[in-house]
C-alpha cells in the first residue's frame, strides 16, 4: 500500500483527471440548461483529433488546444441543430453521433497512418498549464451558474423552460448556445489528452472517458466543483490500476483495467439517489400549447 499512493501516483491521477474535468464542467452548463448531451464522447474524439492534425501541422500544443475547442464546438453546433432545432431524440442522437465519431476519426486518422505504422508524437504540453486550464474552467464554469444573470437564465431553461418564455427568454437560443459552449469544452478536453503529457493520438483514445463525465455529471448533482473532485477520484483509480498491473499478483488484468469504471459506477448509484435533476433534462421545448 505505501507503493501504491506516492507523489508519482497522485501526479498520475492529476493528469488522467484533466480531460475527464474539463469534459465533466462541459456536460455540467449544457445539462443544466436541460439538453442531454450522450454525444459528448464523441466529440472528445473529434477534438482530439484536431488537437493532434494541428499541433503536428504547426508544432504548437496551444494551436492544437485551440483547434480542439473550435472542433468541439463545431459538433456542438451540429449537436445544437438536430436536438435543440429540429427537436430529434437527444438519447438516439448523442449515441448516433458517438457511434458516427468513432467511426469518422478512425477513417481519417488511417488515411495518413495506416495500421500498422506508429504515427508521430507531436509537442506536448506539460501538466502546470493543462492544471490551470482545469482551474479557470472550472471557477468561470462556477461563476457563470451562481453569479450572473446568463446563469440563472441558463439553469431555468432547465428547469422552468415555460417559465423562461414568459418572461422574454428565447429557451431555444440558451440551449443551443449552452450545447455549443459544452461541446466546446469536451472538444477541449479530448485536445488535452492528446496534446499533454501522451502527445499522441491512437484510434479511440478517450476509452470511454465520455462516459465517464456523464456519469460524473450525475455524481456531482450538475455542481462544477463537485464534477471536478468525482474526476480526481477516476483519476485517482486509474492511477492506482495502472500501477497494481506492474505488481507481481495471479489477479487478471482485466480487473484492474475495470477498477475505475466499477468505482466510477458505485459512486453514481450512492449519488444518483439523492441527484438534483434539472426538471426538464432531456425534455424538447415548444412554444404555445402543444398540438
Amino acid at each position: 500500500m505505501d507503493t501504491l499512493f506516492t507523489l508519482a501516483t497522485l501526479a498520475a491521477a492529476v493528469r488522467l483527471a484533466i480531460p475527464v474535468a474539463v469534459a465533466a464542467l462541459g456536460e455540467v452548463v449544457t445539462e443544466r440548461s436541460g439538453v442531454l448531451n450522450l454525444g459528448l464522447e464523441g466529440t472528445m474524439l473529434f477534438g482530439a483529433l484536431a488537437g493532434y492534425l494541428a499541433t503536428l501541422a504547426t508544432g504548437s500544443p496551444w494551436i492544437g488546444l485551440g483547434a480542439g475547442l473550435g472542433a468541439g464546438a463545431g459538433c456542438g453546433a451540429l449537436l445544437a441543430l438536430l436536438m435543440v432545432v429540429v427537436r430529434a431524440d437527444q438519447i438516439v442522437t448523442g449515441l448516433a453521433f458517438t457511434l458516427f465519431a468513432g467511426s469518422a476519426t478512425t477513417y481519417l486518422f488511417e488515411l495518413s497512418y495506416t495500421i500498422g505504422q506508429p504515427p508521430p508524437r507531436i509537442e506536448s504540453l506539460s501538466m502546470v498549464p493543462l492544471v490551470v486550464i482545469v482551474l479557470v474552467v472550472l471557477v468561470a464554469v462556477w461563476f457563470l451558474l451562481t453569479r450572473t444573470s446568463a446563469g440563472l437564465v441558463l439553469s431555468a431553461a432547465g428547469e422552468a423552460p415555460a417559465a423562461a418564455d414568459a418572461l422574454g427568454y428565447r429557451v431555444a437560443r440558451v440551449r443551443a448556445a449552452a450545447t455549443v459552449a459544452g461541446s466546446a469544452l469536451a472538444g477541449l478536453a479530448g485536445a488535452m489528452l492528446v496534446c499533454g503529457p501522451l502527445g499522441l493520438f491512437v484510434q479511440n483514445v478517450t476509452a470511454g472517458r465520455g462516459w465517464v463525465a456523464l456519469a460524473l455529471v450525475v455524481f456531482a448533482r450538475w455542481r462544477p466543483g463537485r464534477a471536478v473532485a468525482g474526476a480526481l477520484l477516476f483519476g485517482l483509480c486509474d492511477a492506482a490500476q495502472l500501477r497494481l498491473q506492474g505488481t507481481a499478483t495471479q489477479i487478471p488484468y482485466e480487473v484492474f483495467l475495470a477498477l475505475p469504471y466499477v468505482v466510477t459506477l458505485l459512486a453514481l448509484m450512492v449519488r444518483a439517489r439523492r441527484s438534483g435533476t434539472p426538471a426538464a433534462l432531456a425534455v424538447p421545448f415548444v412554444r404555445g400549447p402543444a398540438r
